[in-house]
């Protein structure tokens, strides 16, 4: 069960240099998806599903290049479908407050609203010549001649038979037309003339009078008729002249849209209008625009006859791809604005915008699942939307208030696209959890993986990718030892030698600033040692808390001894994180044991520093510790595990094999080595299990040993299982072939114990006894001395255990012999 070191073939996996080209200059474009097959087969077969809720909910970390891949798929799509429809909204002239919407082919919208601005003009043109002509002139003239000769005919008539009665017919003011009498000389009596006619005669004449006055108001009823007619001959005379005016032209526009049956609808309605509100055109010069016309790119044209294209579509281009980075809810379902004009806020339909859903409708639509959760109603309007197959327009206030403010209710759209959510899997598991919707709107799930199989093939692919990268980005060229460079650093940050990282936002960052040092040395393709300058950069820019830390360690405020032996104290290794950057440190672990029920206490999960892996972790090796030592009789002793000067709390259980050789070393008062450090979870039954971070756990206990001075004899514990995923820097590769540092891998946790007690672990004979002085025979020992003191028995004095040499490493061979 001996460990020995790994070698440094074992501690690192370079790139295949004869399967990589000399330069990036002689690879082609990576026009496919990297390690990404699923996902990619995921979204072809959604993309070819024409049923309800087939929308594509793409799941992966950020930075594996979703969008940017699905976007490829999506524009290849899209163009081989037909470009979808432009759409138009347009007045309703027998209810405004329900606007007309128009579907018309791709690219006919603007053309068609040009068209429409050249005939409002044109018929602006006609109607005012038509109704400035001499013949128009000379007939609404005519028809007043026509009116005025008949009221003079009329009253002309009353007045002779007023004279009959003697009466005569006089104008008064205000009161319109009026009787009085008259002298036998023709003369208006004055009120005295009037007083001195005998009482018959003034009888005669009031009912003269009241007779005339009778027949007067029937006049004035019959010439208001007249009046009437009139108004009414002249109403037809002005449509007439107005249909003569504007039917050519809205008949041409007809004729040439003939195809598209909803716009000559609109049109017959549109000339209707037009002829009842003539006086639009007549008194333009004289009348204000309205409130919305007012705010108007083109105020000439009122607003009740423009044409407001929301969606307008590139007919070359095929079916809209669209990507909302801001999904609220107006964003996304369109709203309508409103103005504020002279105190009065007003609206109508050319103030209808369109949302992200009206762009994509006929393509497809890419948002943030993230970013829709965090805008207000957006993600209900979505399934909204997406359950009833159409878009209608509605106002956030409405929704929200109770007040009874009037708006617009436009025709709703037909939808018909499909959307790809884009998110995290946290996103997506919390939305499966607590959404039960989602399944019936997004049925195809796109799995990105964040890392693929490392082989000889993959290499080569990853260094097309590499290079489709360097063009699309216009860089220098890359040599063979920058691929080589970039491959490997894509395992370290996948953690495994044999995969390689997907992260494509990593690699687009790491491949500009290696280019970025090429061009500083001045020259003309990006070699390793540009990358390597490039890494440095990263890690320097992000390494100043780290920097704090190994300064504490150099000064000695953190306690870290990298040399000799102490009993119950043990150097963990752990992993900071911090914003963008992670880093190892090693960390003091100590343990103190005392006659007691059997409890292990957890200071920093009763201090509420620690989490619940690293309580899971301790209570596994109480577990070992019971199961190995205590089946035949209680275990008499109690105990406290600390990470020392751990202030900002603890996560994990890869210190479960560290916190257990302490714990041993406090039992059984055997030294343990302080030029180790070790890492490792493990199980029930002392089974080493992996761990995370196992690169920058190395790194940084190897950094604290470069403070301390090296010894020759410093190392550390990893489990076996890590081995496939060292990657470790040039420095550490070094100081290993120069057997200044060892790296050991165990399988099981009584290896480790050897290796920091310097004692074999010991094997029971067939009498259950195990060797003198072994590490369980220690452990025994002292477990027997707590139970006879536990029990009141006065315990004999033990023979002390013989002192064994301590363990040192032979430097011939680079084991330990144990």
């Amino acid at each position: 069960m001996t460990a020995k070191p790994l070698t440094v073939d074992q501690l690192y996996k370079p790139a295949m240099a004869d399967s990589l080209p000399a330069s990036t200059r002689r690879l082609k474009a990576f026009n496919d998806f990297l390690g990404q097959e699923r996902a990619k087969e995921a979204v072809l077969m959604a993309l070819e599903m024409p049923h309800d809720g087939y929308n594509i909910f793409a799941i992966g970390e950020n930075g594996l290049g979703k969008r940017t891949m699905i976007k490829r798929l999506l524009a290849e799509a899209a163009q081989q479908e037909e470009a979808a429809s432009d759409w138009c909204y347009v007045n309703n002239f027998v209810e405004p407050r329900n606007p007309i919407v128009l579907e018309l082919p791709a690219g006919k919208g603007a053309v068609v609203q040009k068209s429409m601005t050249k005939l409002w003009r044109a018929l602006s043109r006609s109607v005012q010549t038509a109704f400035q002509h001499e013949s128009y002139v000379g007939r609404v003239e005519g028809l007043k001649a026509t009116l005025t000769q008949a009221q003079q005919d009329e009253l002309q008539d009353l007045a002779l038979e007023a004279e009959k009665r003697q009466l005569k017919l006089v104008l008064r003011t205000p009161g319109g037309h009026g009787f009085s009498p008259i002298t036998a000389e023709g003369e208006v009596m004055n009120i005295d003339a009037f007083n001195a006619l005998t009482i018959d005669d003034q009888q005669q004449r009031k009912t003269a009078m009241h007779d005339m006055e009778k027949r007067l108001q029937k006049l004035a009823d019959r010439l208001g008729r007249m009046e009437d007619q009139n108004r009414d001959q002249v109403q037809k005379l002005n449509d007439e002249v107005t249909l003569a005016a504007i039917e050519p032209l809205i008949k041409k526009l007809k004729e040439q849209y003939e195809d598209l049956k909803p716009l000559v609808d609109y049109l017959s309605t549109y000339q209707q209008d037009i002829i009842e509100n003539v006086d639009l055109i007549l008194n333009s010069q004289e009348l204000e625009p309205d409130a919305v016309a007012s705010v108007s790119s083109d105020n000439a044209i009122p607003s009740r006859y423009q044409f407001n294209v929301i969606v307008s579509n590139n007919p070359k281009k095929g079916a809209p791809v669209v990507f909302e980075d801001l999904p609220t809810h107006y964003n996304l379902m369109g709203h309508v604005e409103q103005v504020t004009y002279m105190g009065t806020v007003a609206t109508d339909f050319t103030l209808i915008r369109a949302g992200a859903l009206h762009r994509a409708n006929g393509g497809y639509l890419l948002l943030e699942a993230e970013q829709v959760l965090e805008q207000p109603y957006a993600w209900q309007g979505l399934k909204r939307a997406l359950r009833s197959r159409s878009l209608k327009l509605s106002s956030l206030e409405q929704m929200l208030t109770l007040t009874g403010t009037i708006s617009l209710e436009p025709d709703a759209i037909p939808l018909d696209v499909k959307i790809v959510l884009l998110g995290d899997r946290e996103t997506f598991h919390l939305l499966q959890e607590y959404d039960p919707e989602l399944q019936q709107f997004f049925k195809i799930r796109a799995d990105f993986a964040s890392a693929m199989p490392r082989t000889v093939e993959n290499e080569q692919k990853y260094a097309h990718f590499l290079a489709d990268c360097v063009a699309k980005e216009k860089l220098l060229p890359f040599d063979r030892s920058a691929l080589m460079a970039l491959i490997e650093e894509s395992a370290r940050t996948a953690e495994d030698q044999q995969k390689l990282s997907l992260h494509a936002a990593s690699v687009g960052d790491l491949l500009r600033e290696s280019h970025y040092w090429a061009i500083n040395h001045q020259q003309k393709q990006v070699t390793a040692d540009h990358v390597r300058h490039a890494l440095a950069g990263q890690e320097r820019r992000r390494g100043q808390l780290r920097e704090l830390y190994m300064e504490d360690i150099a000064q000695g405020t953190q306690l870290i001894n990298c040399e000799g032996s102490v009993v119950g104290q043990i150097n963990g290794l752990t992993v900071v994180h911090y914003a963008d950057s992670e880093f190892g440190l090693p960390s003091r672990i100590t343990a103190t044991v005392h006659q007691g029920g059997g409890d292990v206490l957890d200071i920093e999960r009763t201090v509420d520093l620690g989490g619940s892996l690293h309580a899971k972790g301790v209570l596994i090796l109480s577990s070992y510790l019971r199961a190995k030592f205590g089946r035949d009789r209680a275990i008499h002793f109690s105990a406290s595990i600390a990470m020392e000067q751990n202030y900002g709390g603890v996560e994990g259980d890869s210190a479960t094999m560290a916190e257990l050789a302490a714990l041993v070393s406090a039992i059984t008062e055997l030294p343990i080595r302080q030029d180790l450090g070790i890492t490792g979870s493990m199980n029930q039954m002392g089974e080493i299990q992996p761990i995370g971070g196992v690169n920058a756990k190395i790194e940084g206990y190897f950094a604290a040993c470069q403070l301390k001075g090296f010894t020759g004899t410093q190392g550390v514990i990893i489990p076996q299982q890590n081995v496939r995923h060292l990657m470790l820097r040039t420095e550490i590769l070094q100081a290993v072939e120069q057997g200044l540092f060892r790296i050991y891998a165990v399988n099981h946790a009584e290896q480790a114990l050897e290796l920091l007690l310097g004692e074999p672990m010991g094997v029971a004979n067939g009498k259950g006894k195990y060797p003198k002085d072994s590490i369980i025979d220690r452990v025994l020992a002292q477990l027997k001395l707590w139970h006879k003191i536990d029990k009141g028995d006065k315990p004999k004095k033990n023979k002390k255990h013989k002192k064994t040499k301590k363990a040192e490493p032979n430097k011939d061979d680079n084991s330990v012999e144990v």
